[in-house]
């Protein structure tokens, strides 16, 4: 018997046929659940993949692999495949779960590296992220950041994957994945879409750990605001607040959350059942089907206008 693990992926609007972690949450629900059997997952009516989509489809197969007797992974016979070639996906996962591709075929197309993504990465140890960050810094130049700007994002970004390193006791220990997009960017700049035009830089970062709240509970003067996921997620956005107490530690997701929202985006943040995404002057939280671990994904849109002088 195989069962089948459904998506949600949107039909209609900019986001439409998108994979994203959202669009893996039924699947995600439906996981906790297994008790041996093979599994199926159907991308087939996924068009594009950004790269928390890909992210959270590791993390989601990581959790399946050692629960599941197989698991199978259908994809459209389009684009999509190529891409998750391109992104190291199929050297990852390509002898762990069963497709109906052709991955031979695909190794074999010729790669050209348009400098605006860092492929699907599996670390372990804070040695492997500084290659990881001069990559991210790589695609941040190519976007026109300034070096004061490529600095600061970057050096949060290392706190954000060593925490993902740190916390993530787990076989797998993280994921990462970006890419830089020239479109429409989502955010507050104007109303008409010639005034949004620009690049987005998306940041995705997965660990298959203990989580956030249990991280934050582990330090007693956090107690009172660990009640819940989402209680625990919102205070961990808060300067200065980390499961050791620490001076100085805690003020990377602040930093990387006030970066991203005076650009018009948003820094998101998921753990447990809980998930908080934070923009310039307001945060919304919501519960979600459990995630076993920490997800980050950071936007960095960009305009034209806000470009460095070339």
């Amino acid at each position: 018997m195989r069962t089948r693990l459904k998506l949600k992926v949107r039909s209609r609007g900019t986001m439409s046929g998108v994979l994203t972690l959202g669009s893996l949450d039924p699947a995600f629900e439906s996981a906790t659940r297994q008790n041996g059997e093979a599994v199926s997952l159907d991308l087939r009516e996924v068009e594009f993949v950004e790269p928390a989509g890909i992210c959270g489809l590791a993390a989601l197969l990581e959790y399946l692999l050692p629960r599941s007797e197989e698991v199978e992974v259908l994809l459209p016979s389009r684009d999509v495949p190529a891409y998750l070639e391109r992104m190291n996906f199929f050297r990852l996962f390509g002898d762990r779960v069963r497709t109906n591709t052709d991955v031979a075929a695909l190794e074999e197309r010729q790669r050209h590296n348009p400098g605006t993504l860092q492929e699907l990465v599996n670390f372990h140890t804070e040695e492997e992220i500084p290659g990881i960050i001069n990559r991210i810094s790589e695609i941040l130049e190519n976007q026109g950041y300034r070096l004061r700007e490529r600095v600061a994002i970057c050096s949060v970004l290392s706190e954000i994957c060593a925490n993902a390193a740190e916390h993530g006791a787990s076989s797998f220990g993280a994921y990462a994945a970006v890419q830089a997009y020239h479109h429409i960017v989502s955010g507050r700049h104007g109303a008409r879409s010639e005034e949004r035009r620009g690049e987005e830089v998306l940041v995705a970062i997965a660990d298959g750990g203990v989580g956030v709240r249990e991280t934050l509970s582990r330090n007693p003067a956090l107690a009172e605001h660990t009640t819940t996921d989402n209680d625990a997620l919102r205070h961990a956005l808060m300067m200065g607040v980390s499961g050791t107490g620490e001076i100085g530690r805690g003020g990377g997701l602040t930093l990387v959350a006030q970066i991203s929202g005076r650009s018009g985006g948003s820094l998101s943040l998921r753990s447990g059942a809980g998930r908080v995404t934070a923009y310039e002057n307001r945060k919304n939280s919501r519960n979600v089907p459990e995630f076993p671990g920490t997800f980050v994904r950071v936007s960095l849109p960009r305009r034209p206008q806000d470009k460095a002088p070339a």
